[in-house]
């Protein structure tokens, strides 16, 4: 599972240091990195291998994860500080007693093989900070172990120089061997990737034990750096009855690019992380009903521990610094809540992309948008937050689409029944454009900025105006599953003419629909805060199943037929070759369905156009009519492994895809030739597109080609290209 909770952790301290201190600065200097050539070592062989050999052959005997089980404490500390000689400085009356801010968490951690883990949130304090928004865990920053193909660094997978084949990837050096404590030798080993090597590596350095070839100690920092943020790590081990385990990990962030300032020099900001784990229980005995779908839960009592709490959980008792640090912090927040609401205004915007007013949120993904089919739309998106009530929420919005020269506005109301289970019953009214036949509403914590998203947002078929009335329950059971079911009422005006039977217009319809939706994620893992639940993926194919009934005679419903949705959505990661993403949807309507509300193939082709995955980029605006289909959509990205530039600003990343669907209508005998295509002699495009031609930290853009064939092949052979750009956002 490639989580993200370590890029969750990265954008919340990020945001936060922009709002607590004031200057941000853009540097113009360009990272470099330094890498060994290759070097063969002639007359014999590289005396690191041996000791390399060694680790692996008895890593799954030091590796942790393979215990039958383990239970242990850990306290996780942040501090955070600004770099460089301060003296000269105005703000060095400050920075010589005390630091910008510190974190700190407790945690109980369990696990039991072969995959089931909870970390229970015992305690969590920020200076400075009453209502806790935020929770800091150093598992999110980096892995918890060494002994894994991959070791994860702020949501990023790296090759483990300790793995298969890391021979052929890393250069190893013997710096030095000494004795240890336990009459054993002690070896430290350097390692590179070697130069020009194509996949994400670390360099640094090893000391491993030949008493029973376990790690010691590990430094390691990614070998491709230069965003927002350079890091570096640090493992140290401790020896449980016959077992290694962590003891201690440590981790600096360096944020180049946020700096504190004065009126004479400017300071780039320091994060300090250090987790210790300590009551170290190997093969506890560990109730099976102690772990569930939720791995990390924060208590509902973490925030408001008291001191002797926090004096019995803490490793050593707090430095002076530390304690002018909250005294600081609290010195500073005393009688307003500055703080709290800049990290509320963080936690808003990363969240759910909108700016808190009081009890107020205005959603800025929503106020503007662009469509191919609709324009450029100006607007403004409101809803109440947890400041107006944890248990109900109201909004409303409206605005303005410049090509359909038309307004959208709505209003609904929701209650939070469970926030742990995700039951919410709701209503909502919408007077707005609204797809003609479309597939979708498969997608969940897709934001408009996910690339994913362009096909519905930007790409969205919408030559269909009404208004809908609508009630809807929402709720997680049988831990893997989450179910929708929607009730409304729907008032459709189509600006395209398709035909029902040949002697029937259908400029417009009533629907009255309801449908259930089923979502099954399975061994999807969870985080629990006060707030609800928050994903953190899950390895499995994600599966969904829908059917909807149109109700004839019921509150003005003019059709009655069924309509039945299938989806498999699947990311496969390899770590030598990139990540094969597959998306298979297929579609039944019943013979009762208008033409316009069975599945229009969703097309994306402009001459030029945006890449969206997962439609089809030479397919046109509702060229393809199905009652029953079924669609493939395959992509391999190679991601680093195929070249890995040392440029800024230049990171290529190929990616191959391939596109098929296969559908057809019984009824088209009946209507008029031209009026619309099927797919029954199947649809075929394939295509590459070169991500990163252009890179930022935060954007990259890159171009692709696409070529379509088969029997729907256009006779013109340059009508059957379609070229698009794409843009990724990294946030």
């Amino acid at each position: 599972m490639k989580s993200l909770r370590g890029s969750i952790v990265l954008k919340s301290l990020t945001i936060f240091v922009l709002l607590f201190w004031t200057s941000s600065l853009f540097s113009q200097d360009i990272p470099k990195t330094y890498q060994l050539d290759e070097v063969t070592i002639h007359g014999g062989v590289n005396p690191a291998h041996r000791i390399i050999d060694s680790v692996m052959l008895h890593r799954n005997d030091n590796n942790p994860n393979t215990l039958d089980a383990y239970r242990y404490q850990v306290y996780d500390q942040m501090v955070i500080t600004a770099e460089g000689d301060t003296s000269q400085s105005k703000i060095n009356d400050l920075l010589k007693k005390s630091d910008l801010m510190i974190m700190e968490t407790v945690s109980e951690v369990l696990f039991q093989a072969p995959d089931k883990k909870r970390q229970n949130v015992l305690g969590t304090k920020m200076a400075g900070v009453k209502d806790q928004l935020f929770v800091y865990l150093g598992s999110e920053l980096q892995s918890v172990d060494f002994y894994d193909e991959t070791v994860q660094i702020l949501g990023n997978d790296y090759v483990n120089p300790i793995s298969r084949n890391s021979k052929k990837r890393y250069f190893f050096v013997l710096d030095s061997v000494c004795a240890g404590s336990h009459n054993d030798s002690l070896y430290v080993i350097s390692f590179y990737p070697y130069t020009e090597a194509n996949f994400k590596g670390l360099n640094g350095s090893l000391v491993i034990s030949d008493g029973d070839w376990s790690l010691q100690q590990v430094k390691a920092l990614p070998n491709d750096q230069g965003g927002l943020v350079e890091v570096s790590i640090e493992h140290q081990y401790q020896k449980v009855g016959d077992r290694w385990f962590p003891e201690q990990l440590n981790a600096r962030l360096h944020f180049p690019q946020f700096v504190v300032s004065d009126s004479l020099q400017t300071f780039p900001m320091v994060a300090l992380s250090s987790s210790h784990v300590k009551h170290v229980e190997v093969n506890p005995t560990i109730d099976k009903r102690a772990f569930s779908n939720v791995e990390v839960d924060v208590q509902p009592e973490a925030a408001y521990r008291d001191d002797a709490f926090w004096t019995e959980y803490r490793i050593d008792s707090l430095t002076e610094r530390i304690v002018n640090t909250y005294h600081l912090m609290d010195s500073l927040t005393y009688g307003n809540n500055l703080l709290e609401r800049a990290l509320g205004f963080a936690n808003t915007l990363l969240e759910a992309g909108s700016i808190p007013l009081g009890p107020i949120d205005v959603n800025i993904d929503n106020m503007v948008r662009l469509s191919a089919m609709r324009g450029f739309y100006a607007g403004i998106h409101l809803s109440t937050n947890n400041h107006f009530s944890r248990h109900v929420r109201l909004s409303a919005y409206g605005g303005y689409w410049t090509r359909l020269r038309d307004f959208d506005y709505g209003a609904g109301a929701a209650w939070f029944i469970n926030r742990r289970q995700q039951m919410e019953l709701g209503l909502r009214y919408a007077h707005c454009s609204t797809p003609m036949g479309e597939f979708g509403g498969f997608s969940e914590g897709e934001g408009l900025l996910s690339e994913k998203a362009f096909r519905y947002t930007f790409y969205e078929n919408v030559l269909v105006r009404g208004e809908l009335y609508e009630t809807y329950f929402n709720t997680r059971f049988a831990r893997y599953f989450k179910m929708f079911i929607t009730f409304g009422h729907y008032d459709k005006h189509y600006h395209e003419q398709y035909f029902r039977n040949p002697e029937e217009l259908l400029p417009q319809g009533s629907f009255t629909n309801a449908e259930i939706k089923l979502r099954f994620a399975y061994n999807e893992k969870f985080k629990s805060t006060l707030n609800g639940l928050e994903s953190l993926g899950t390895d499995y194919p994600i599966l969904w199943l829908s059917y909807q009934h149109s109700f004839k005679d019921l509150f003005g419903g003019q059709y009655e037929f069924d309509r039945f949705k299938f989806q498999l959505e699947k990311d496969f990661h390899t770590r030598d070759l990139g990540t094969t993403s597959v998306l298979l949807q297929a579609g039944f309507a019943t013979e009762g369905c208008p033409v316009m509300e069975t599945f229009n193939i969703l097309g994306s082709y402009e001459r030029i156009g945006l890449y969206s995955p997962g439609c089809f980029a030479t397919a046109r605006e509702s060229e393809f009519f199905c009652d029953r289909f079924v669609a493939l959509f395959l992509s391999h990205d190679f991601e680093g492994t195929l070249w890995s530039p040392n440029v800024m600003f230049f990171r290529p990343q190929l990616s191959l895809v391939t596109n098929i669907g296969w559908g057809d209508m019984k009824r088209q005998g009946v209507f008029p030739e031209g009026n619309f295509k099927t797919m029954e002699h199947g649809l075929f495009e394939s295509g590459i597109v070169v991500h990163g031609l252009l890179s930022t930290p935060t954007v990259s853009m890159g171009a692709g080609v696409f070529y379509r064939y088969g029997a729907y092949s256009h006779p013109k052979v340059f009508d059957n290209f379609a070229f698009k750009y794409s843009i990724t956002f990294n946030l």
